[in-house]
């Protein structure tokens, strides 16, 4: 997974480097580039808030769903963390979907919904979805389970 976090953070900011600033929020959450869909897993921990939210880094399209993160003092200054989820495994090869965040005595538990599409790629009339978890003990870095 490693990898395609990595992958996705390089995507993201060659499209970061291009996106203008003239029409980018400055109080509503937004990624710092690429598409975004609705938010998952909004939880207070470690002292700060954290939003997870589908994202697209590669595109302003809708693409391979990964989690993007952002964490807040007070909820209206956010900062940007790395792509928490990217999808590749065999249980979330397609996307990694809507889910939540839980605090499972201090460690950051992130529940997810792995995509597979069970034909073409990328063709949702066959497809098969998982339940999955990720953990992190610092709330940026998560590791599959």
């Amino acid at each position: 997974m490693k990898q395609r976090l990595a992958s996705a953070q390089v995507a993201l900011d060659t499209l970061r480097a291009r996106r203008g600033d003239t029409w980018y929020p400055v109080f509503h959450l937004a990624p710092p580039a690429g598409w975004m869909n609705d938010p998952n897993g909004l939880i207070y921990f470690s002292g700060r808030y954290h939003a997870f939210f589908q994202h697209h880094p590669a595109s302003e399209h809708q693409g391979p769903m990964h989690w993007g993160h952002a964490t807040s003092p007070d909820m209206l200054h956010w900062q940007h963390e790395p792509v928490a989820l990217a999808p590749g495994d065999e249980y979330d090869r397609d996307g990694c979907f809507s889910g939540s965040a839980v605090d499972d005595n201090g460690v950051l538990s992130l529940i997810y919904t792995g995509h597979l599409c069970l034909e073409d790629r990328g063709d949702d009339s066959i497809i098969r979805e998982v339940q999955c978890l990720a953990t992190s003990r610092d709330g940026i870095h998560f590791e599959k389970r």
